[in-house]
């Protein structure tokens, strides 16, 4: 099921997206070209994106495949993305080409990844900057996603949100109005709650 939220005020967010993942490990056959296997990889079972005015959470309800083309399908036509991470996690992931940081990406596809995504321009931020990275009120520990996903989903729906709101604030240069209802996200867990559940 997606959850999405309309954004108030303006941001660059027209060819524009602004995306996080969140993540699992899971079986896995593949192995290096030195034979070297590979027995689990990481998989997207939440993706936040936001673009054109709003914010959509899509939900992997076992579905892998499906996530990764409604992620495709909300991206429309934006070209450039906007993450924040190391070693291009997301961007590998959603790809279908992480294995794991010390060996790098495979050089092709071995699991299923966003249609289109090699096409696209992904710019990966390693911190973001002030005044935007010292706003948020941690709810979360990214380490701990997975596990808290299992008895709390809705927590980590927030977490989401969050992630995705702080880069918007951060490069998608919000106005006066934007930059107001994202500081709200990001300090007032229960505003964030009601954004994404009434």
């Amino acid at each position: 099921m997606p959850w999405t939220v309309e954004v108030p005020g303006k941001y660059l967010g027209d060819q524009v997206a602004y995306l996080d993942i969140e993540t699992r490990k899971v079986p896995c056959s593949w192995a290096f070209p030195d034979g070297t296997p590979l027995r689990r990889r990481w998989s997207a079972f939440m993706v936040g994106i936001g673009t054109r005015g709003r914010i959509t959470i899509l939900e992997s309800i076992g579905n892998e495949t499906a996530l990764l083309a409604g992620v495709r399908e909300v991206l429309g036509e934006a070209d450039t993305i906007h993450y924040l991470g190391t070693r291009k996690f997301d961007e590998m992931v959603l790809k279908g080409r992480f294995t794991y940081a010390r060996r790098g990406p495979a050089e092709v596809p071995f699991y299923p990844s966003v249609p289109g995504a090699e096409e696209l321009t992904w710019d990966a931020h390693r911190e973001l900057p002030e005044p935007w990275r010292s706003v948020r009120e941690r709810e979360l520990d990214s380490r701990y996603v997975p596990e808290v996903y299992e008895r709390d989903p809705n927590l980590v729906l927030i977490h989401n949100l969050r992630d995705v709101a702080w880069l918007i604030g951060a490069y998608g240069e919000p106005d006066a109005t934007c930059a107001a209802w994202l500081r709200k996200v990001l300090t007032d867990l229960t505003y964030a709650d009601a954004v994404l559940n009434t």
